[in-house]
């Protein structure tokens, strides 16, 4: 990754239109081997991630996430102060993945169902980058950065960013009992 030739933000010196999203931010390259390796649970692949947040699919296996009158099932920890209005960059999920989810994630702590009718595209999490007084990069920090955003053109993506609207709470265990 370099500095642009305009100095306007950064690029890959073999950049092509695929290191891009319809909205110009410029995402992480990793490589594509599914299979292999080991999984690193804690950090979603980017590409797999972003396609499956947009598509609305699950985070766990790629399938359809759970959709109800009440919207797409999210699964977030109990510690939230609102869903309503809420960023994440974790996807939705289907059922029987929420089941797996709710035994074996380290990170769900203390599960909550939240289903959302209107999961909209806000934005994206990376990290931010700057020039340095000799035309070097340095990083600045990692954060969330909404689309549109003037700082767009310096920011490295590793994750799409959907922001829950219309939310509703749902009885995990109820709707885990159902598949049953």
């Amino acid at each position: 990754m370099t500095i642009r030739s305009d100095l306007a933000g950064i690029r890959y010196r073999d950049e092509t239109p695929a290191d891009r999203d319809t909205f110009g931010v410029l995402w992480a390259r990793v490589r594509q081997a599914p299979g292999e390796g080991r999984p690193n649970f804690p950090a979603m692949h980017p590409a797999r991630q972003r396609q499956v947040q947009a598509e609305r699919l699950c985070q766990v296996c790629g399938g359809t996430a759970s959709h109800t009158r009440d919207g797409w099932l999210f699964l977030m920890n109990d510690d939230e102060d609102c869903y309503e209005g809420a960023r994440v960059t974790k996807p939705p999920v289907c059922l029987p993945c929420a089941a797996l989810a709710v035994r074996l994630c380290p990170h769900l702590t203390n599960p909550v169902g939240v289903r959302s009718r209107r999961p909209k595209i806000w934005g994206v999490f990376g990290t931010l980058f700057g020039p340095t007084p000799n035309a070097q990069l340095k990083v600045h920090e990692d954060d969330h950065l909404p689309y549109g955003h003037r700082a767009s053109d310096w920011f490295l993506a590793t994750q799409l960013v959907v922001q829950l609207k219309r939310c509703t709470v749902v009885d995990l265990d109820t709707e885990l009992a159902a598949l049953t």
